[in-house]
């Protein structure tokens, strides 16, 4: 069973700052977080990568990617721990019952199984931050591709490099849409400079105008 923060799936079903489902609506929101629970079967996988960075353009793994983004992230890292995580199939056939039964429901399954992508993630940020800080070093926040000006197609050599249409049954569309949707690739620099505390989430985005937005 994943533990998952269930505000942030309430945000993503368009509740803002301290409202609360009414009784009917947690109902199904509780059926559906269960029916969700039953079919997740997480898998990850991840490698670390020599890195350097210079004029915008970050260097890793016999790739040169240019992205102000990403080498502002990646700044004073000389390594880099690339990793994938996914759900599994469950949730988008879920989800694609759902579209034609009850759309409610497929709204929830949407927001539920977001919510449950994240928490892998941030499973994986905290065992990366555990080992960093045991060998004296630092990170610097999770970064997907496809964020600020670092290239969407990124996702492709990410891929390719972890294997993870073999390993863990990730793979990408010509659009490059992940499947099984509830997938996420990420970089994680680390760093033997100490840098400015980086509070992670709606804080640390530069996307001011999201509609998921955490209210502060």
């Amino acid at each position: 069973m994943i533990r998952f923060n269930e505000k942030e799936m309430l945000r993503y079903l368009g509740f803002r700052h301290g409202m609360e489902p009414d009784a009917e609506t947690k109902e199904n929101i509780d059926r559906c977080v269960s029916d969700l629970q039953k079919v997740i079967y997480p898998k990850a996988i991840g490698q670390y990568f020599d890195l350097s960075v210079s004029d915008g353009v970050v260097n890793f793994a016999g790739l040169s990617v240019k992205s102000h983004s990403l080498a502002k992230n990646l700044a004073t890292c000389s390594c880099v721990y690339l990793f994938a995580a996914t759900l599994g199939l469950g949730p988008d056939r879920l989800i694609a019952r759902a579209q034609v039964r009850k759309m409610s429901d497929a709204l929830i399954f949407q927001a539920a199984s977001a919510a449950m992508i994240e928490a892998v993630c941030n499973t994986i940020n905290t065992k990366i931050d555990r080992k960093a800080t045991e060998a004296g070093l630092f990170t610097r926040p999770r970064f997907s591709p496809g964020y600020g000006d670092c290239p969407i197609e990124l996702q492709t050599d990410i891929t390719r490099l972890l294997e993870t249409p073999k390993k863990i049954g990730l793979t990408l569309t010509d659009s490059m849409m992940m499947l099984p949707t509830k997938s996420v690739t990420a970089l994680i620099g680390i760093s033997s400079v100490p840098t400015q505390h980086h509070p992670g989430g709606c804080a640390s985005c530069e996307v001011k105008n999201c509609e998921f937005r955490e209210e502060s």
